[in-house]
């Protein structure tokens, strides 16, 4: 019979296919009765969830057991055992069948989280060469893993324990030696996480004495401690080093660039110090180098051979430097370079555009100028971050041609310029773009497909753009975050009910005058929400229903607050509407839900009283209702905010009495009740807690009367009586002026309260106050002016002698008793305030000599005690140096800088260069001098011409003296104003104010 090529070749086929199996069945074998027992009742023993089961579930005593999930055999015995991520918690312990198993050579059990320690049995499997058990148990390591001679790999990693959540399952080592020491064939160890308690390097030499064979030691977050022990450097078939976030603080040993095998050295976050050894980067095997978080450790790139294998490149957060090799060009197989927070400086090489397989870009905070190249080379970039450095000029399409794996950019903070091309938007993948704090200028132009972009994220804040908002930007569906700040934008905000995913929109600080429907309210997902300073007026928008930071401040808004809108809101916890024109009633609903952490409205034309509504879970840390129209009382519910720590109710017309309902707030910091129509007495009676972190309390311009509390002030005002506080002089402030007034400017949002990476606002909020600082005006941030303290009781009805207790002030900068009725003398308890920049006491009727103490306030920057009833020599020294405005309005002063002299000094001898006379006569030839004759004619002339009428003539005077009022008026600084009206004052009884008498 013959047949055919094609049957004999399936006939051939047929044949060997059987052979095969036969051959692999044998090999495995029929699993033996023993061997299925003991694997059945190991199952039985176990707790663990069948629906997430895969291997577990599928053994039964109907099958063999050597085609069970999970199960390897030879001749019928089980070798191998693997059940990792089986969501096993329980059943294994030292009477665990599993221990029966003495033909076992491999056992992996990883990823199951067993409430128990590693039971000492597992020196009964002698026969072991891999054992798995990673993120399995807790406890001490039992000495009896070290009977495993035959081990070639043992992996004992283990849970961070900085996660919360496994922060009670913590795996140790107490002597690593006794755990090693019989490991002689141990190739691959790993114990990461695992607590080592090995004093000082000790742990090298453990291993270095008991592995020689070692190729793989990962020991991060062990707690190691100590340098790198020399004994390491015996280990020559090392491959792969990982010791990072340990506390080596050693330098990196120059040994480890003799590992000829050496693939991957990670020595992260280790406190490594001195240089780096440019002889690791000369291994021809290194692929993987990552040193980061290494803030001693130094060194520079070397030149980069040809054949280098370097594949992922991570020195971040170290101080290495210099220029960028054009030789990086040739890490070819490049696909990480992480080069951030570095101190490298220069160009960047061109050759960056040859690292073809490069996936991560990372160069941010760096020194790096100057142009970029194109990246047209780099097909498979997914990541650039060039952000913080120095990098000009402009970016073109060129730039990102071929970028079409481009995932994110980040250019922020340099100096790009020139318009953003139009091609950055229709990269297919892209979801992150930064250019913010750049110079791009010009108009951004529409998207071409909104619909199918997969843009996430974009933040072009802080550049030159200008021109209107494109309409297609609010049509790209899978955007979360767009912030358009500080530019230049103009007309209309084109919202889109495509903005489903919107979460964080930031189009403050633009010129923009109007929003289009659909509302606001319709982007349901919208979180944060900051249109600040724009020029948008009318209606204040509706608010999306889960809303919880919103700034519409500093715009033209002139309706009411839309208190439905306010109400549904009942997630907001960030509410700012200051610097508008809103009129009505705060509405009733704004503090119930108890949610709200600030809220700012100052600035507007509010009215009516404050609603009484502050529940008792209310949260609120700020509350400026400044500048308003408002009247009563303050709430009495207000008590119920204890994290309450700024309270400004300053320029209003409230009506009430110092609010000790604020007793037990013992965060607050700054309490503003100014320009009100606040009265009484502020007393004792009525006990007050310490507020121990108050730093301005302002209570001006209104209606207080009696004593001053004195006894109260070291009881209150805790923190100001605090040696330990930062001096001023430490603080950096954002503007100075001349200003001679302490002035408040309102809280300012933060740029960091926007989380980019993890699309969240934290309740970070900063606000600023303007202080006088030796004279100068000057605005600090509140993180800046943390040890800052300020009384001001000025403009009140206070009487009495000014209390000692001011002294015990020792860390206060400013005060400010001044236009009240305090007599008696100025306490020479004020030189121990020895903080203090200024103190204005004028306006009062205080008496008695000026303490000498003052003369030791070195800080004091201004000082004002005018108008008072104070006598004597001024104190010499320090506050001899201030002008004689600060002491004017005291007839019974003398000396510096008033007079020279006090009655019964000696006169002091006259040492001013004499001026000779002028002598008409003088000249040689005896020659009339006409040109100063007609000069004094004239004088004379005009003058009698003037004075004349203003002698003789009383309707002249009258108009005379009139007009040059009211020219002083328009012209002349308020400070001369006050000196000319306090002398006419005294010579008339009604003074012209703006062309009207004035009685």
């Amino acid at each position: 019979m013959t047949y055919s090529p094609i049957v004999l070749c399936l006939l051939f086929v047929f044949f060997y296919c059987t052979l095969f199996k036969h051959v692999v069945v044998s090999s495995r074998g029929q699993c033996l009765s023993d061997q299925q027992s003991l694997l059945l009742q190991f199952k039985n023993n176990l707790i663990f969830e069948p629906t997430e089961s895969k291997s577990l579930v599928t053994w039964n005593q109907s099958s063999d057991c050597c085609t069970w999930e999970g199960i390897s055999c030879e001749q019928g015995r089980v070798t191998g055992l693997k059940l990792s991520n089986e969501s096993i918690s329980g059943g294994i312990n030292n009477n665990s069948t599993l221990f029966n198993l003495q033909y076992l050579q491999s056992l992996d059990l990883s990823y199951n989280l067993i409430n128990s320690t590693i039971p000492s049995r597992i020196g009964n499997l002698k026969n072991l060469r891999y054992l798995n058990f990673s993120f399995v148990f807790w406890g001490q390591i039992p000495q009896e893993i070290s009977h495993l001679k035959k081990l070639l790999i043992l992996d004992l990693s283990h849970y961070d324990s900085s996660d919360l959540y496994f922060y009670d399952y913590v795996l140790e080592i107490p002597n690593l030696r006794f755990v090693v020491q019989n490991l002689t064939k141990l190739e691959e160890l790993y114990l990461d996480s695992v607590h080592i308690s090995t004093p000082g390097n000790e742990w090298g030499q453990a291993i270095s004495s008991s592995l020689p064979n070692l190729r793989v030691l990962s020991l991060s977050e062990c707690l190691l401690s100590g340098s790198i022990h020399q004994s390491l450097a015996k280990l020559q078939h090392l491959s792969v080093i990982e010791l990072s976030h340990n506390n080596l603080s050693s330098p990196v040993p120059r040994s480890f660039g003799n590992f000829s095998n050496l693939t991957s050295l990670q020595l992260n976050g280790c406190n490594l110090h001195g240089t780096f050894p440019k002889e690791i980067f000369q291994v021809p095997t290194l692929r993987i180098l990552s040193m980061s978080d290494n803030g001693l450790l130094d060194g520079s790139l070397p030149e980069f051979p040809p054949s280098s294998d370097l594949q992922f490149l991570d020195i971040s957060f170290t101080n290495f430097k210099g220029r960028l090799p054009s030789s990086i060009g040739n890490l070819r197989q490049l696909t990480d370079l992480d080069l951030s927070n570095c101190l490298f400086s220069g160009p960047l090489p061109k050759s960056i555009s040859k690292l073809t397989q490069l996936v991560y870009l990372g160069l941010s905070n760096n020194q790096f100028v100057g142009p970029i190249s194109s990246f047209d080379m780099t097909k498979n970039l997914e990541q650039i971050d060039l952000s913080s450095n120095n990098l000009s000029g402009p970016i073109s399409s060129a730039h990102l041609k071929g970028l079409l794996n481009l995932v994110s950019i980040d250019l922020r903070s340099n100096s790009f310029n020139g318009n953003i091309p139009s091609s950055l938007f229709t990269l297919p993948l892209l979801e992150e773009i930064d250019l913010s704090y750049n110079q791009f200028s010009g108009e951004v132009l529409e998207f071409p497909n909104p619909s199918s972009s997969m843009l996430d994220s974009i933040d072009l804040s802080s550049n030159k753009l200008q021109g209107t908002i494109p309409m297609s930007i609010f049509k790209l569906t899978e955007l979360h975050s767009l912030s358009l700040s500080f530019n230049m934008f103009n007309g209309t905000i084109h919202l889109d009910t495509s903005l489903g995913f919107l979460q964080n929109l930031n189009l403050s600080h633009n010129q923009l005058v109007s929003i289009q429907e659909p509302s606001l309210y319709n982007i349901y997902n919208l979180r944060t929400l900051d249109l600040g300073f724009n020029q948008l007026d009318r209606k204040i928008p509706i608010l999306p229903p889960n809303i919880y930071y919103v700034d519409l401040s500093s715009n033209s808004f002139t309706s009411s607050i839309p208190s439905e809108s306010i109400c549904n809101a009942r997630n907001l916890q960030y509410l700012d509407l200051s610097n508008n024109s809103l009129t009505g009633i705060i509405p009733a609903c704004m503090h119930a839900t108890g949610t709200t952490f600030e809220v700012k409205l100052h600035n507007n034309n509010l009215s009516g009283p404050i609603p009484d509504l502050f529940p008792l879970s209310c949260r609120l840390r700020t509350l400026d209702l400044s500048g308003n129209l408002l009247t009563k009382s303050i709430p009495k519910s207000l008590a119920n905010c204890p994290a309450l720590e700024y309270l400004n109710l300053g320029n209003n017309q409230m009506l009430d009495t110092f609010p000790m309902l604020l007793k037990s707030i013992s965060g607050l910091q700054v309490l503003v009740l100014r320009s009100n129509k606040f009265y009484g007495q502020i007393t004792c009676t009525e006990s007050i807690d310490h507020w121990p972190m108050i730093q301005i309390v302002d209570i001006a311009s209104n209606n207080f009367s009696g004593e001053l509390p004195g006894k109260c002030l070291t009881t209150w005002l805790t923190k100001m009586t605090d040696d330990s506080q930062p001096q001023l002089s430490h603080l950096f402030p954002i503007s100075a002026t001349s200003n001679p007034h302490f002035t408040f400017s309102q809280p300012e949002y933060s740029d960091n309260v926007y989380n980019r990476s993890t699309h969240q606002v934290h309740d970070n909020y900063d606000y600023a106050v303007s202080i006088i600082n030796k004279g100068l005006k000057m605005q600090m941030l509140k993180i800046l002016f943390t040890g800052f303290t300020y009384i001001d009781f000025s403009s009140n009805k206070f009487h009495g002698e000014i209390p000692k207790e001011f002294g015990q002030l020792i860390s206060l900068y400013g005060l400010n008793l001044s236009n009240n009725l305090l007599s008696g003398q100025i306490p020479s308890s004020f030189g121990n305030m020895r903080q203090l920049e200024s103190l204005d006491l004028s306006r009062n009727h205080l008496s008695g000599k000026i303490p000498e103490s003052l003369s030791n306030l070195s800080f004091l920057g201004f000082l004002n005690l005018s108008y008072n009833q104070l006598h004597g020599r001024i104190p010499g020294g320090h506050t001899q140096a201030f002008l004689e405005d600060s002491f004017q309005g005291n007839q019974g002063l003398c000396g510096l800088p008033v007079t020279s002299n006090c009655p019964g000094d000696a006169a002091a001898p006259d040492t001013s260069p004499k001026t000779p006379k002028a002598n008409h006569s003088t000249s040689a030839n005896n020659e009339i001098e006409w040109n100063l004759i007609s000069a004094e004619i004239g004088f004379l002339v005009g003058f009698g011409t003037v004075l004349g009428p203003l002698v003789f003539w009383k309707r002249w005077r009258k108009w005379y003296f009139d007009r040059v009022e009211d020219i002083a008026f328009s012209i002349l600084p308020q400070i001369l104003l006050r000196k000319w009206l306090s002398w006419k004052m005294g010579t008339r009884k009604g003074v012209r104010v703006g062309g009207r008498r004035a009685s």
